[in-house]
């Protein structure tokens, strides 16, 4: 095998066969100026390293590219930095990443050995969708619903769902619904339910209702009890049965 040693601006060797050895540990290849060019062609090309390696393949069905990396902390990393924007692919034993965008816009797909994760934005307030073989999780804030089989469960801040004049509300202060002119609500108070002007409420110090008419059917009995009871009409009270006790 030769030794080469070319000078000049230009210099072309042909060899069946051409072997460089470095004994101190460094081969460098240096092409300077605007149209410097390093051009290795053959039907195979490789790079090799004891943790990694990097292949250039063709064959009769096409081209190949191969890329590994071994080790615990072995990683293979692709990326396109530009000012201020990530734009990056990861491969590692742990999973794969890949990342693009601005730091409080970033948007990225992780896969792990347990699931799928994909998120735009800060983990504090952007959105997330996590899916597990048991189960997926929507997050948006502090914004969370889950799918398991089991069932699902949600926690929000606050939760409204509507469908034309049916409205449902949940929040810290309870549970609003309305169809309507009818409502229902929830409160640590009590409850209280309204349908246009009748309303009825029934809280810790006891039940009020009223409007424009009331009325009580029984088919046996009814008895009242209390240590004081009043009852007053703008206009007329009237009073039927067989038999009335007051006590």
């Amino acid at each position: 095998m030769p030794n080469l040693k070319a000078s000049g601006a230009s210099d072309l060797h042909t060899v069946s066969q051409h072997l460089v050895t470095a004994l101190d540990g460094l081969i460098e290849l240096a092409s300077q100026g605007d149209g410097s060019l390093i051009r290795l062609r053959a039907e195979k090309v490789c790079l090799d390293t004891p943790g990694s390696y990097f292949s250039m393949l063709n064959s009769k069905e096409g081209g190949a590219v191969d890329i590994s990396a071994t080790g615990k902390a072995a990683c293979i990393t692709l990326e396109t930095p530009v000012k201020d924007t990530n734009s990056q692919i990861m491969v590692c034993p742990t999973g794969i990443c890949l990342a693009y965008g601005l730091p409080e816009t970033l948007a990225a797909i992780a896969l792990t050995p347990t699931g799928l994760t994909l998120s735009v934005g800060p983990p504090e307030t952007g959105a997330m969708i996590e899916m597990t073989p048991g189960s997926i999780m929507l997050k948006v804030g502090e914004t969370e619903f889950a799918l398991t089989p089991a069932g699902m469960v949600s926690k929000a801040p606050l939760i409204e769902s509507s469908c034309e004049e049916t409205k449902v509300s949940m929040g810290p202060q309870g549970i609003s619904e309305s169809v309507a002119e009818v409502s229902r609500k929830v409160t640590p108070a009590g409850h209280a339910l309204s349908a246009a002007e009748v309303a009825v409420s029934v809280g810790v110090s006891g039940v009020t209702s009223t409007g424009p008419i009331s009325s009580a059917e029984f088919e046996a009995a009814a008895e009242v009890s209390a240590v004081s009871l009043t009852q007053a009409a703008d206009a007329v009270a009237s009073q039927s049965a067989a038999l009335t006790n007051i006590e």
